[in-house]
């Protein structure tokens, strides 16, 4: 056996040189990419459920604005179709009523359930 060391202190250590590159710069460089794409997402998401959350307002504004233009409409078709209705049985007897119908071709549709008849 050879009583002489492998090494010595005299000598500076010898510096690490790796034979391959490192493989940390691309890591972080992925990392720092994904990082970026998930922040992006998530502010996306925020501002997409803020204009969600505003249009529900808007659209309930809207619809309480309309309500009452919904029920004027309804009482004015109620009042149109008493009207035809009158006239309608006033055409049975009256001259210038059946002409107002024949003009404007008025009919009563079928009531709901009713077999119309044999042609």
């Amino acid at each position: 056996m050879n009583s002489d060391a492998d090494y010595s202190y005299a000598e500076p250590a010898a510096v690490y040189a790796p034979s391959s590159p490192s493989l940390h710069l691309p890591f972080a460089l992925l990392t720092s990419a994904l990082a970026m794409v998930m922040i992006t997402q998530t502010s996306g998401v925020f501002t997409q459920r803020s204009a969600l959350q505003k249009g529900k307002t808007d659209l309930a504004d809207a619809f309480a604005k309309r309500e009452p233009l919904v029920k004027q409409s309804g009482e004015l078709k109620n009042k149109l179709n008493a009207m035809v209705m009158d006239l309608l049985i006033l055409g049975k007897t009256d001259e210038d009523a059946k002409a107002i119908i024949g003009k404007y071709n008025i009919q009563q549709n079928q009531p709901a359930g009713s077999e119309a008849p044999a042609p």
